[in-house]
């Protein structure tokens, strides 16, 4: 049992590090901005995680897109170190070496190094994990560091590593407070990862004109899906064009389909081109053959007390672009019975328009809350599904709603859990 200070670093330990942060500067109290995590990263000698560094933004896909560029670079022989956010059980998620998360002593370590070096200056926590991730990668010597960004693009912790590739995945109405009410000026502030004669790929089927002006006006080179680089596909297999590194067009035939979405497998595959070696055919293959990841359309099987077998289906779903993708996903695969949705969310989400992408697929609708001061009231999402005339009904919290979804249904029925990352991780442990 420590004697030290709950709120009083440093800490020897990661669960007193992870207190502290928590308790000093929770994530939900952001401010965006370079200038201190610059600050602190000169001073550390932290700005350079690696020889070669990936930083993937967007709405969504960021997830599903750096772990399939990891996947792709592990199984080309590099050593590759992963930072993201935010995680469903544990904060050590977020850093990842060669597909293992990082040791609770090793981040705690980082933890004590970023403190110290900070010299007293402010840091938010997202600041705190960026540095942690960077001073690990460095300690284990990695080949390549992908960043994912946490919120936007210009002002996020991440941007303050430079990238040799930087990648967009998609552009939709998310955090519109932080980031704009538009379109055009969400894509101006996720564009900003975008660097002067580096690559830049943008991997949705829609290219907002500010991703345009940015890369004209930074002077990125610009690789569009559907312009730069495409795909098309049939029943079992699919077909990648795109360009090399010294800009020659060429095709990847017959490669198997994969289980995450198949925009985000095509706009790795295009990022991966400018590595100085680019990982070969079989490692791409591969990686998009076998990659998953935890909450994101993520498929289980259950049992309720009659010992039937229920389709679970778990995915972080908070925003409606999301939720559409969702939906495209699970049309592939429907099931013969009815569909249940568990459902709580973030109250600066826009949860009308996910339940409009959501409402015909769901025929029954359980909701709850989490511990947050971010959360949405369940009383207020019930009644938004009543007004709505749905069948819906409360429960204290994600697990019961999870349990009592499961026990109304029967063989061929499905369980969709959705809504956030607190929502999944309540039910995924």
């Amino acid at each position: 049992m420590t004697s030290q200070n709950p709120l009083q670093p440093p800490f020897d330990h990661l669960d007193g590090w992870l207190y502290w942060l928590e308790n000093t500067r929770p994530e939900h109290e952001m401010d965006l901005g370079l200038d201190r995590i610059k600050k602190a990263a000169e001073k550390l000698d932290l700005t350079k995680p690696a020889p070669f560094v990936f930083t993937v933004g967007g709405t969504n896909g960021k997830g599903s897109t750096v772990a399939l560029l990891e996947a792709m670079l592990i199984n080309a022989g590099y050593t590759v170190g992963v930072y993201t956010s935010p995680h469903l059980i544990r904060f050590n998620e977020r850093v990842r070496v060669n597909g293992e998360d990082v040791a609770d002593q090793d981040l705690a370590d980082a933890f004590k190094k970023v403190n110290e070096g900070r010299g007293g200056d402010w840091l938010t926590y997202f600041e705190f994990a960026v540095l942690v991730a960077v001073d690990c990668f460095q300690k284990a010597k990695v080949d390549i560091a992908i960043m994912e960004v946490g919120l936007g693009g210009r002002l996020d912790g991440t941007n303050a590593i430079d990238p040799d590739v930087s990648v967009i995945t998609t552009i939709g109405l998310d955090h519109q407070e932080w980031l704009g009410f538009s379109i055009e000026a969400i894509a101006r502030e996720k564009a900003g990862i975008m660097r002067a004669g580096k690559p830049a790929v943008f991997g949705d089927a829609e290219v907002p004109n500010n991703i345009v002006r940015e890369a004209v006006r930074q002077e990125a080179i610009l690789h569009r899906r559907g312009q730069e680089f495409n795909l098309n596909t049939d029943a079992t297999f699919w077909n990648w064009q795109g360009v090399s590194k010294t800009g020659e067009q060429f095709e990847m035939s017959d490669l198997p389909l994969p289980e995450l979405l198949i925009d985000n497998a095509a706009t790795a595959i295009q990022a991966v081109q400018f590595m100085p070696e680019p990982p070969a055919f079989d490692a791409i293959a591969k990686a998009v053959a076998e990659t998953r990841l935890s909450g994101r359309c993520e498929i289980r099987q259950v049992t309720n007390s009659k010992g039937e077998e229920i389709e679970l289906v778990l995915d972080v779903a908070h925003n409606p672009q999301a939720a559409g993708k969702l939906i495209e996903k699970l049309a592939q695969n429907p099931v013969s019975g009815k569909t249940r949705a568990v459902i709580a969310m973030y109250k600066d989400k826009d949860s009308s328009a996910v339940i409009d992408q959501l409402e015909d697929l769901v025929s029954e609708w359980l909701v709850s809350d989490f511990e947050s001061p971010r959360a949405l009231a369940k009383e207020e999402l019930l009644a938004q599904l009543e007004r709505r005339e749905l069948s819906a009904q409360s429960a204290e919290t994600v697990e019961q709603a999870y349990k009592a979804a499961v026990e109304a249904s029967s063989a061929g029925d499905r369980v969709l859990v959705t809504g956030s990352f607190l929502t999944v991780a309540a039910v995924s442990a």
